[in-house]
């Protein structure tokens, strides 16, 4: 996609979206961020930074199929990092369990890309966050953790994006670390690290286990997949472990050139 695109984040005021707004802008691009409640977006995405100017807040809910009716237009690629608990929680309120969130959501959110685009052939990436597990449902410890259906729907979430005509990128994270995080400036952001694991793992097909995935990895798997074509029709299992990322040393190019190598060196587990 051109430099200085302009990305469409759904899910941007969770923990891996917050992280993925603060790594486009990074990166040079504009975002459309989807925010529920723009008062607490405005004060998570507070910041002194020049970068801000970049950053759109955009009220929509993807359960919401009329809410998204003029918010998906003029876009250059989606990064859709929705989600809710897998278990029953009171984030479930309001008919936010995972059906409605991952399944009906993200079909939702797809329909409305398609629908809108003013300049036919302009948006080609869609990248979505989904989990580990997804074709191994019922194999533990995955068949515990779709006793609430996450698995079910975000399996179905998934195969909308593949059935969409956009090339596609599923990134599968396991257990997600580092965050969530809430009235961070943007500058400060990306340094935010519970740890030292953050070098990535990646597997392709759902096949690998990881014991934990940091956010941090996640989003930026998420940002630099939009300019790879090593990641396009891929589905990576997405893990990390000791050591540094790509994005360690700041250089932009390399930080690509170094996803690049990673997305095309995936193999099965």
């Amino acid at each position: 996609m051109p430099p200085g695109g302009t990305v469409l984040v759904a899910g941007a005021t969770g923990g891996v979206g917050q992280l993925t707004v603060a790594y486009l802008l990074a990166q040079g691009f504009s975002v459309s961020a989807l925010v529920r409640d723009q008062a607490k977006a405005r004060q998570l995405f507070a910041s002194s930074s020049t970068d801000s100017a970049r950053l759109r807040l955009v009220v929509a809910d993807t359960r919401q199929p009329a809410s998204l009716a003029t918010c998906c237009g003029d876009i250059d690629a989606v990064i859709c990092a929705t989600g809710t608990t897998a278990f029953p929680s009171a984030r479930w309120a309001g008919d936010n369990g995972p059906q409605q969130t991952d399944a009906v959501g993200v079909a939702n959110l797809v329909s409305a890309v398609l629908a809108q685009q003013t300049r036919p052939g302009r948006l080609r990436r869609f990248v979505i966050v989904s989990s580990v597990g997804v074709k191994r449902q019922m194999t533990m410890p995955f068949l515990l953790l779709n006793l609430g259906g996450v698995l079910t729907a975000k399996a179905e979430g998934e195969a909308t994006v593949m059935r969409s005509g956009l090339e596609w990128t599923i990134l599968r994270p396991g257990r997600l670390t580092d965050g969530p995080y809430t009235s961070y400036d943007l500058n400060t952001l990306l340094k935010a690290t519970s740890g030292t694991r953050r070098r990535p793992q990646l597997a392709l097909d759902d096949t690998l286990l990881p014991q934990e995935s940091s956010r941090l990895v996640v989003a930026s798997a998420a940002v630099a997949a939009l300019r790879s074509d090593a990641a396009v029709g891929k589905a990576f299992d997405v893990g990390s472990t000791e050591g540094t990322g790509p994005d360690a040393d700041g250089d932009p190019v390399r930080w690509q050139s170094e996803w690049d190598a990673l997305f095309a060196g995936a193999r099965r587990a």
